[in-house]
């Protein structure tokens, strides 16, 4: 099992995600005039993240694909958790280690102990 789980972490797309199973749980956890607007709503944040991650993946290094991968084997992951996965491992998007400059960031620095911003 966890060759597989390498193998997909290596491969060039990431693991295939069955949207409808992944958002069934948004659709029962909706009251019952909402759950098809959940559902569906979750559904189309599934399929455009897919598409970022096809697009993105091969950017994504060996390690960063591993971990994320790895863990949950992809299967019970959503596509939106493994897109947060990847952009919270060292280079991506959300990880403080992608830049030097914090103003790269979008986070501001913090203010010097005992001054008031």
């Amino acid at each position: 099992m966890i060759a597989v789980l390498m193998l997909i972490a290596l491969s060039g797309a990431p693991p295939a995600v069955d949207a409808a199973k992944v958002c069934s749980d948004a659709q029962s956890s909706a009251l019952p005039e909402d759950a098809k607007v959940a559902f569906d709503s979750c559904v189309r944040d599934e399929q455009a993240t897919r598409e970022k991650l096809v697009a993105r993946w091969p950017h994504y290094s060996a390690v960063a694909r591993s971990a994320c991968v790895g863990d949950g084997g992809g299967v019970g992951l959503s596509n939106v958790e493994l897109w947060t996965c990847l952009e919270m491992q060292p280079g991506g998007s959300l990880s403080l280690q992608s830049s030097d400059n914090p103003a790269d960031s979008g986070l501001s620095p913090a203010p010097p102990r005992g001054k008031k911003p």
